[in-house]
Protein backbone atom coordinates (compact mmCIF):
# COMPACT_ATOMS: atom_id res chain seq x y z
CA UNK A 1 0.00 0.00 0.00
CA UNK A 2 2.72 2.07 1.00
CA UNK A 3 4.55 2.08 -3.11
CA UNK A 4 1.07 4.66 -3.88
CA UNK A 5 2.52 7.10 -1.18
CA UNK A 6 5.72 6.67 -2.65
CA UNK A 7 4.23 7.12 -6.33
CA UNK A 8 2.06 10.33 -4.98
CA UNK A 9 5.74 12.08 -3.89
CA UNK A 10 6.88 11.09 -7.46
CA UNK A 11 4.26 12.99 -8.84
CA UNK A 12 4.90 15.65 -6.68
CA UNK A 13 8.54 15.74 -8.08
CA UNK A 14 7.55 15.63 -11.53
CA UNK A 15 4.88 18.76 -10.87
CA UNK A 16 8.26 20.64 -9.89
CA UNK A 17 10.24 19.91 -12.44
CA UNK A 18 12.65 17.59 -10.03
CA UNK A 19 14.81 14.99 -10.98
CA UNK A 20 15.46 14.40 -7.63
CA UNK A 21 12.82 14.45 -4.04
CA UNK A 22 15.11 14.53 -0.70
CA UNK A 23 13.35 12.93 2.21
CA UNK A 24 14.89 13.91 5.66
CA UNK A 25 11.88 13.62 7.63
CA UNK A 26 11.18 10.34 9.52
CA UNK A 27 7.14 10.85 8.69
CA UNK A 28 7.74 11.18 4.98
CA UNK A 29 9.82 8.23 4.81
CA UNK A 30 7.45 6.18 6.73
CA UNK A 31 4.79 7.76 4.38
CA UNK A 32 6.27 6.46 1.55
CA UNK A 33 8.16 3.21 2.67
CA UNK A 34 6.04 2.23 5.66
CA UNK A 35 9.05 1.60 7.66
CA UNK A 36 8.93 2.15 11.72
CA UNK A 37 11.14 4.58 12.84
CA UNK A 38 13.52 5.23 10.02
CA UNK A 39 17.20 6.88 9.76
CA UNK A 40 19.18 8.49 7.24
CA UNK A 41 17.24 9.51 3.68
CA UNK A 42 15.85 8.44 0.77
CA UNK A 43 16.01 10.07 -2.63
CA UNK A 44 13.25 9.81 -4.69
CA UNK A 45 13.85 9.93 -8.65
CA UNK A 46 11.37 8.11 -10.98
CA UNK A 47 14.20 8.20 -14.00
CA UNK A 48 17.28 7.32 -11.82
CA UNK A 49 15.36 5.08 -9.31
CA UNK A 50 14.28 5.51 -5.96
CA UNK A 51 17.59 5.26 -3.10
CA UNK A 52 16.87 4.91 1.04
CA UNK A 53 20.08 5.42 2.15
CA UNK A 54 20.43 4.21 5.97
CA UNK A 55 23.42 3.68 8.74
CA UNK A 56 24.83 0.66 8.68
CA UNK A 57 23.48 -1.30 11.45
CA UNK A 58 20.16 -0.30 9.85
CA UNK A 59 21.00 -1.72 6.72
CA UNK A 60 19.07 -5.57 6.90
CA UNK A 61 15.99 -3.96 8.39
CA UNK A 62 15.69 -1.61 5.58
CA UNK A 63 16.07 -4.45 3.31
CA UNK A 64 13.55 -6.29 4.84
CA UNK A 65 10.65 -3.66 5.05
CA UNK A 66 10.98 -1.29 2.44
CA UNK A 67 9.21 -1.89 -0.99
CA UNK A 68 11.16 -3.63 -3.36
CA UNK A 69 11.48 -1.04 -6.04
CA UNK A 70 13.64 0.78 -3.60
CA UNK A 71 17.52 0.12 -3.43
CA UNK A 72 18.61 0.38 -0.20
CA UNK A 73 22.51 1.26 0.50
CA UNK A 74 24.46 2.02 3.77
CA UNK A 75 26.41 5.13 4.21
CA UNK A 76 29.60 4.96 6.28
CA UNK A 77 31.67 7.62 8.10
CA UNK A 78 35.33 7.35 8.00
CA UNK A 79 36.59 4.28 9.69
CA UNK A 80 33.19 2.49 9.91
CA UNK A 81 33.70 0.23 7.20
CA UNK A 82 35.02 -2.51 9.17
CA UNK A 83 31.62 -2.43 10.72
CA UNK A 84 30.06 -3.46 7.90
CA UNK A 85 28.50 -6.54 8.76
CA UNK A 86 27.89 -8.13 5.51
CA UNK A 87 27.14 -5.38 4.00
CA UNK A 88 27.70 -5.88 -0.20
CA UNK A 89 30.27 -3.84 -1.03
CA UNK A 90 28.16 -2.60 -3.59
CA UNK A 91 25.52 -1.27 -1.41
CA UNK A 92 28.08 0.91 1.11
CA UNK A 93 28.12 4.95 0.14
CA UNK A 94 31.42 6.29 2.00
CA UNK A 95 31.15 9.50 3.56
CA UNK A 96 28.31 11.54 5.76
CA UNK A 97 24.59 11.18 5.18
CA UNK A 98 24.71 14.81 2.93
CA UNK A 99 28.07 13.21 1.39
CA UNK A 100 26.36 9.81 0.28
CA UNK A 101 22.97 11.63 -0.52
CA UNK A 102 25.06 14.12 -2.85
CA UNK A 103 26.59 11.09 -4.64
CA UNK A 104 23.56 9.78 -5.00
CA UNK A 105 21.99 12.90 -6.14
CA UNK A 106 24.67 14.00 -8.51
CA UNK A 107 24.09 10.55 -11.06
CA UNK A 108 21.00 12.23 -12.11
CA UNK A 109 21.78 15.63 -12.69
CA UNK A 110 18.54 18.41 -12.95
CA UNK A 111 16.68 20.48 -10.26
CA UNK A 112 16.73 19.21 -6.81
CA UNK A 113 13.92 19.09 -4.56
CA UNK A 114 14.07 18.71 -0.25
CA UNK A 115 11.37 18.12 2.57
CA UNK A 116 12.96 20.86 4.59
CA UNK A 117 10.12 21.55 7.28
CA UNK A 118 11.12 18.41 8.52
CA UNK A 119 15.57 17.72 8.11
CA UNK A 120 18.07 19.28 10.88
CA UNK A 121 19.26 22.64 9.63
CA UNK A 122 22.76 21.97 9.35
CA UNK A 123 21.54 19.16 7.01
CA UNK A 124 19.27 21.51 5.08
CA UNK A 125 21.48 24.07 4.52
CA UNK A 126 24.32 21.88 3.49
CA UNK A 127 22.48 20.45 1.03
CA UNK A 128 20.86 23.69 -0.27
CA UNK A 129 24.39 24.90 -0.46
CA UNK A 130 25.89 21.63 -2.26
CA UNK A 131 22.72 20.93 -4.70
CA UNK A 132 20.76 24.00 -4.72
CA UNK A 133 18.27 22.06 -2.97
CA UNK A 134 14.52 23.99 -3.26
CA UNK A 135 12.31 23.21 -0.63
CA UNK A 136 9.05 21.75 -1.55
CA UNK A 137 8.12 21.27 1.88
CA UNK A 138 4.64 22.67 1.40
CA UNK A 139 3.53 20.93 -1.61
CA UNK A 140 4.23 17.21 0.31
CA UNK A 141 2.33 18.82 2.95
CA UNK A 142 -0.56 19.35 0.57
CA UNK A 143 -0.27 15.87 -0.77
CA UNK A 144 -0.12 14.32 2.28
CA UNK A 145 -3.29 15.86 3.49
CA UNK A 146 -5.34 13.89 1.41
CA UNK A 147 -5.92 10.32 2.50
CA UNK A 148 -7.00 7.55 0.40
CA UNK A 149 -9.35 4.90 1.68
CA UNK A 150 -6.87 2.70 3.13
CA UNK A 151 -4.94 5.53 4.90
CA UNK A 152 -8.42 6.33 6.12
CA UNK A 153 -8.88 2.51 7.32
CA UNK A 154 -5.51 2.72 8.95
CA UNK A 155 -6.03 5.92 11.03
CA UNK A 156 -9.89 4.15 11.58
CA UNK A 157 -7.50 1.23 13.18
CA UNK A 158 -4.96 3.51 15.17
CA UNK A 159 -8.89 5.10 16.55
CA UNK A 160 -10.31 1.73 17.49
CA UNK A 161 -6.78 0.96 19.44
CA UNK A 162 -7.10 4.51 21.32
CA UNK A 163 -10.85 4.31 22.06
CA UNK A 164 -10.19 0.96 23.67
CA UNK A 165 -7.57 2.65 25.84
CA UNK A 166 -9.60 5.15 26.95
CA UNK A 167 -12.39 3.02 27.84
CA UNK A 168 -9.85 0.89 29.97
CA UNK A 169 -8.01 3.86 31.61
CA UNK A 170 -11.92 5.42 32.17
CA UNK A 171 -12.52 1.72 33.94
CA UNK A 172 -9.18 2.26 36.14
CA UNK A 173 -10.24 5.06 37.72
CA UNK A 174 -10.51 4.42 41.62
CA UNK A 175 -9.82 6.26 44.74
CA UNK A 176 -5.82 6.62 45.24
CA UNK A 177 -4.98 6.18 41.16
CA UNK A 178 -2.27 8.82 39.81
CA UNK A 179 -2.57 10.82 36.86
CA UNK A 180 1.05 9.27 36.48
CA UNK A 181 0.27 5.99 36.94
CA UNK A 182 -2.81 6.31 34.12
CA UNK A 183 -0.56 7.33 31.79
CA UNK A 184 1.40 4.73 31.92
CA UNK A 185 -0.99 2.42 31.62
CA UNK A 186 -2.60 3.89 28.71
CA UNK A 187 0.84 3.21 26.66
CA UNK A 188 0.83 -0.56 27.62
CA UNK A 189 -3.12 -1.22 27.00
CA UNK A 190 -2.03 0.65 22.98
CA UNK A 191 0.79 -1.53 22.39
CA UNK A 192 -1.20 -4.84 23.77
CA UNK A 193 -3.40 -3.91 21.16
CA UNK A 194 -1.19 -3.49 18.27
CA UNK A 195 -0.02 0.14 18.67
CA UNK A 196 3.34 0.82 17.56
CA UNK A 197 3.59 3.59 19.87
CA UNK A 198 1.56 6.44 21.93
CA UNK A 199 0.73 9.11 19.42
CA UNK A 200 2.25 11.61 22.02
CA UNK A 201 2.39 11.66 25.79
CA UNK A 202 -0.65 10.81 27.11
CA UNK A 203 -2.54 13.66 29.08
CA UNK A 204 -4.34 12.49 32.09
CA UNK A 205 -5.86 15.88 34.31
CA UNK A 206 -7.28 15.58 37.84
CA UNK A 207 -9.05 18.23 39.80
CA UNK A 208 -7.65 21.68 38.30
CA UNK A 209 -4.90 20.35 35.83
CA UNK A 210 -7.86 19.53 33.64
CA UNK A 211 -7.87 24.20 32.73
CA UNK A 212 -4.51 22.84 31.80
CA UNK A 213 -4.62 22.10 27.81
CA UNK A 214 -0.94 20.48 27.75
CA UNK A 215 -0.85 19.54 31.37
CA UNK A 216 2.07 16.91 32.02
CA UNK A 217 0.71 14.03 34.46
CA UNK A 218 2.05 14.26 38.00
CA UNK A 219 1.42 12.04 40.93
CA UNK A 220 -1.66 14.22 41.91
CA UNK A 221 -4.05 11.40 42.87
CA UNK A 222 -7.64 10.59 42.94
CA UNK A 223 -9.40 11.41 46.53
CA UNK A 224 -12.72 13.59 46.26
CA UNK A 225 -14.77 13.09 43.50
CA UNK A 226 -14.13 15.30 40.92
CA UNK A 227 -13.85 16.40 37.14
CA UNK A 228 -11.03 14.32 35.19
CA UNK A 229 -9.81 14.56 31.42
CA UNK A 230 -7.89 12.10 29.03
CA UNK A 231 -6.41 13.19 25.72
CA UNK A 232 -4.45 9.95 24.01
CA UNK A 233 -3.89 8.55 20.92
CA UNK A 234 -1.65 5.67 19.03
CA UNK A 235 0.03 5.13 16.22
CA UNK A 236 -0.55 2.01 14.18
CA UNK A 237 0.91 0.95 11.30
CA UNK A 238 2.46 4.39 10.50
CA UNK A 239 -0.82 6.20 11.44
CA UNK A 240 -1.95 8.50 14.30
CA UNK A 241 -5.28 9.05 16.09
CA UNK A 242 -6.42 11.31 18.89
CA UNK A 243 -9.06 11.26 21.20
CA UNK A 244 -10.08 13.11 24.37
CA UNK A 245 -12.90 12.71 26.82
CA UNK A 246 -13.90 14.47 29.99
CA UNK A 247 -15.86 13.13 32.66
CA UNK A 248 -17.01 13.52 35.93
CA UNK A 249 -15.46 10.57 38.77
CA UNK A 250 -16.77 9.69 41.80
CA UNK A 251 -20.70 10.38 41.14
CA UNK A 252 -22.81 12.65 38.80
CA UNK A 253 -22.34 16.21 38.86
CA UNK A 254 -25.27 17.61 36.95
CA UNK A 255 -23.79 21.30 36.48
CA UNK A 256 -20.85 19.56 35.00
CA UNK A 257 -21.82 17.30 32.83
CA UNK A 258 -23.93 20.36 31.33
CA UNK A 259 -20.83 22.00 30.63
CA UNK A 260 -19.37 18.74 28.79
CA UNK A 261 -22.80 18.85 27.19
CA UNK A 262 -22.51 22.61 25.75
CA UNK A 263 -18.83 21.78 24.41
CA UNK A 264 -20.29 18.64 22.61
CA UNK A 265 -22.90 21.07 21.24
CA UNK A 266 -20.03 23.64 20.06
CA UNK A 267 -18.57 20.70 18.71
CA UNK A 268 -21.29 19.62 16.43
CA UNK A 269 -21.59 23.00 15.24
CA UNK A 270 -18.58 23.03 13.92
CA UNK A 271 -19.08 19.70 12.28
CA UNK A 272 -21.93 20.59 10.57
CA UNK A 273 -19.86 22.99 8.96
CA UNK A 274 -17.46 20.44 7.67
CA UNK A 275 -17.62 20.01 3.97
CA UNK A 276 -15.40 20.14 1.03
CA UNK A 277 -14.90 23.60 0.01
CA UNK A 278 -15.47 25.30 3.36
CA UNK A 279 -12.50 27.07 4.62
CA UNK A 280 -10.69 26.00 8.08
CA UNK A 281 -11.72 29.02 10.14
CA UNK A 282 -15.61 28.33 9.20
CA UNK A 283 -15.73 25.04 11.58
CA UNK A 284 -13.60 26.97 14.64
CA UNK A 285 -16.10 30.23 14.36
CA UNK A 286 -19.08 27.74 14.70
CA UNK A 287 -17.59 26.29 17.87
CA UNK A 288 -16.84 29.38 18.94
CA UNK A 289 -20.17 30.91 18.68
CA UNK A 290 -21.92 28.08 20.96
CA UNK A 291 -19.50 28.82 23.12
CA UNK A 292 -19.70 32.64 23.17
CA UNK A 293 -23.43 32.91 23.78
CA UNK A 294 -22.92 30.64 27.23
CA UNK A 295 -19.70 33.16 28.03
CA UNK A 296 -16.85 30.44 27.58
CA UNK A 297 -15.71 31.76 24.25
CA UNK A 298 -12.53 33.91 25.87
CA UNK A 299 -11.38 30.45 27.55
CA UNK A 300 -10.94 28.79 24.31
CA UNK A 301 -7.50 29.02 23.84
CA UNK A 302 -6.83 27.46 21.02
CA UNK A 303 -7.30 26.09 17.43
CA UNK A 304 -10.42 23.92 16.55
CA UNK A 305 -8.39 21.40 15.43
CA UNK A 306 -5.65 19.44 13.01
CA UNK A 307 -5.32 17.17 10.04
CA UNK A 308 -4.31 13.79 11.34
CA UNK A 309 -2.07 11.37 8.94
CA UNK A 310 1.50 9.58 9.63
CA UNK A 311 1.79 12.75 11.77
CA UNK A 312 0.05 13.89 15.02
CA UNK A 313 -0.17 17.45 13.59
CA UNK A 314 -0.52 18.25 9.84
CA UNK A 315 -2.53 20.04 7.58
CA UNK A 316 -5.19 21.47 7.52
CA UNK A 317 -5.63 23.14 10.57
CA UNK A 318 -8.82 24.21 11.75
CA UNK A 319 -7.85 27.55 13.25
CA UNK A 320 -9.07 31.12 13.37
CA UNK A 321 -7.55 32.88 9.83
CA UNK A 322 -6.98 29.96 8.26
CA UNK A 323 -7.93 29.91 4.35
CA UNK A 324 -7.36 26.20 3.56
CA UNK A 325 -10.15 25.28 1.65
CA UNK A 326 -11.65 22.00 3.03
CA UNK A 327 -11.31 18.61 0.67
CA UNK A 328 -12.65 15.47 0.35
CA UNK A 329 -10.23 12.96 2.21
CA UNK A 330 -8.63 14.73 4.28
CA UNK A 331 -9.08 13.87 8.20
CA UNK A 332 -9.24 16.36 10.83
CA UNK A 333 -9.59 16.29 14.96
CA UNK A 334 -12.66 18.50 15.97
CA UNK A 335 -11.80 19.51 19.66
CA UNK A 336 -13.05 22.47 21.24
CA UNK A 337 -12.89 23.11 24.96
CA UNK A 338 -12.76 25.76 27.40
CA UNK A 339 -10.34 26.30 30.25
CA UNK A 340 -11.13 28.12 33.77
CA UNK A 341 -7.76 29.10 35.53
CA UNK A 342 -7.35 27.30 38.86
CA UNK A 343 -10.94 25.64 38.10
CA UNK A 344 -11.50 22.98 35.55
CA UNK A 345 -11.44 22.54 31.84
CA UNK A 346 -13.61 20.66 29.20
CA UNK A 347 -12.20 19.48 26.09
CA UNK A 348 -13.76 16.43 23.87
CA UNK A 349 -12.20 15.43 20.90
CA UNK A 350 -12.77 13.19 17.76
CA UNK A 351 -12.04 12.43 14.26
CA UNK A 352 -13.65 13.93 11.09
CA UNK A 353 -13.00 12.52 7.61
CA UNK A 354 -13.88 15.15 4.76
CA UNK A 355 -16.18 13.28 2.21
CA UNK A 356 -17.37 14.71 -0.91
CA UNK A 357 -21.11 15.37 0.08
CA UNK A 358 -20.07 16.32 3.78
CA UNK A 359 -18.17 14.60 6.44
CA UNK A 360 -18.16 11.23 8.77
CA UNK A 361 -16.98 11.30 12.13
CA UNK A 362 -14.52 8.28 12.18
CA UNK A 363 -14.95 8.20 16.14
CA UNK A 364 -17.36 5.47 17.59
CA UNK A 365 -16.69 5.92 21.14
CA UNK A 366 -19.90 8.13 23.26
CA UNK A 367 -19.15 11.88 23.52
CA UNK A 368 -20.58 11.86 26.99
CA UNK A 369 -19.78 9.47 29.52
CA UNK A 370 -21.19 8.98 32.74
Amino acid sequence: MFERNLRKLREVAQQRGLSNLILLGKANITYATGLREPAGALVVSESCGDVMLVPLLDYFRAIAKVPKEVEVKAFTRGGEEVLRGGVPERDLVPGTLVEAIAKVVERCPGKVGLDASWGAGSTVRALEQRLGAEDVSEYIYKRRSIKEDWEVELIEGSLRVAEEAMRKLVEALREGVSELELAGAANMFMRKLGAWDEAFPTIVAFYQNTALPHHAPEELRLTLPGPVLIDLGSVKNGYFSDLTRTLWWGGNDREFAQRIEIVIEAQQAAIDRISPGAEAWEPDKEARLVLEKRGLAQYFNHGLGHGVGVEIHEEPYLRPGSRTVLEKGMVVTVEPGFYLPGLHGVRVEDLVLITSRGRRVLTSMARLLV
